[in-house]
C-alpha cells in the first residue's frame, strides 16, 4: 500500500497540489487526468520517489519512501517515464532484462530472469522481436517493449506516464486490458497518466483529477466522471452519451 500524507508539490511560480492525502491499494487501477502543465508527471515522480515534495511524506507499507534504499524500493515500485534518457542499441531481450536488475544476484541473468523477460514480451505482443535491435523498432513497438521492461521488473506498484503514446488503437485497447488485468488479477496497484478519458472511464477503477489551480479530486471512477467534472477539469463544454456498455464523455464541437 502506498500513501501520500499532506503532500505539497510546487514548480517555480505555481502550486500543483496542496495537502494531498491519498491511499493507493492493491487491486486498484488508477487514471491521472489533467491539462498539460497541471502537474501529472510531477505527481507521478513524487509518488514513486524520483522527486522530493515541497512538504508532506509518502509511505510504502507504513515506511517513509525517502528512507528505503533505491534497489529495495525498485523491487516494490516501478515507473515508465514519458521519455528515454539514453539510447539503447542492443537486442530487445537485453533491454527488457534491464528490468530484472533490482532482483539480480549478479550481472548475468539466470533462468528466472529470462523467464520473466520473455513472459513480459509475450504479454505485450513483442516476443517475436526479442532478437531485433531495440533502435530499429517503430515508436509503437518501442513503447510496448518499454512496458515489457517494467513488467519484467515485477513491482507491486506500477506507475506509467502516458503508456499509450505512439500506440495505435488496437494496441491501446490491448494495453488497457493488460494493465487492468495486472491490477485485478495479480492484485497489483497500477497508476497511469492518460489523455483519453474513454480509456480512463472504462478501464480504471479509480481516477484522480488535477486542476490548474492545484485542486485535486480523487475517488472511484464512477463518481469522478460527470459532465461537470470534465468541464471544470478541461475548461471546455462536454456532452454525455449513455449506452448499454457505459457512458461516453465527449467535448462538444460548438
Amino acid at each position: 500500500m502506498l500513501q501520500a500524507q499532506n503532500l505539497h508539490l510546487t514548480v517555480p511560480g505555481k502550486v500543483l497540489c496542496q495537502d494531498l492525502t491519498l491511499t493507493l491499494d492493491a487491486g486498484q487501477c488508477w487514471a491521472i487526468l489533467g491539462k498539460n502543465g497541471s502537474g501529472k508527471t510531477t505527481l507521478i515522480q513524487a509518488l514513486c520517489g524520483l522527486a522530493k515534495p515541497a512538504a508532506g511524506q509518502i509511505l510504502l507499507d507504513g515506511k517513509a519512501l525517502a528512507g528505503i534504499p533505491r534497489r529495495q524500493l525498485a523491487q516494490h515500485i516501478g515507473v515508465l517515464l514519458q521519455e528515454e534518457s539514453t539510447a539503447f542499441s542492443g537486442p530487445v531481450l537485453d533491454y527488457v532484462l534491464l528490468g530484472r536488475f533490482p532482483h539480480a544476484g549478479s550481472w548475468r541473468p539466470d533462468d528466472s530472469d529470462l523467464e520473466a523477460a520473455l513472459q513480459a514480451l509475450e504479454q505485450t505482443g513483442m516476443v517475436q522481436a526479442q532478437a531485433q535491435s531495440f533502435a530499429t523498432l517503430s515508436g509503437g513497438e518501442r513503447q510496448r517493449v518499454r512496458i515489457a521492461q517494467l513488467l519484467a521488473q515485477e513491482p507491486g506498484i506500477l506507475f506509467l506516464d502516458e503508456p499509450l503514446q505512439h500506440l495505435d488503437l488496437p494496441h491501446q485497447l490491448a494495453m488497457m486490458k493488460l494493465l487492468r488485468e495486472i491490477a485485478i488479477g495479480q492484485r497489483k496497484t497500477v497508476i497511469m497518466v492518460l489523455h483519453d478519458i474513454f480509456w480512463a472511464s472504462h478501464f480504471c477503477s479509480h481516477t484522480l483529477l488535477i486542476h490548474d489551480d492545484g485542486k485535486i479530486l480523487s475517488g472511484e471512477s464512477t463518481r469522478m466522471f460527470s459532465v461537470d467534472n470534465m468541464e471544470t477539469l478541461y475548461q471546455c463544454d462536454f456532452q454525455e452519451i449513455k449506452t448499454s456498455d457505459g457512458n461516453y464523455f465527449l467535448p462538444t464541437l460548438e
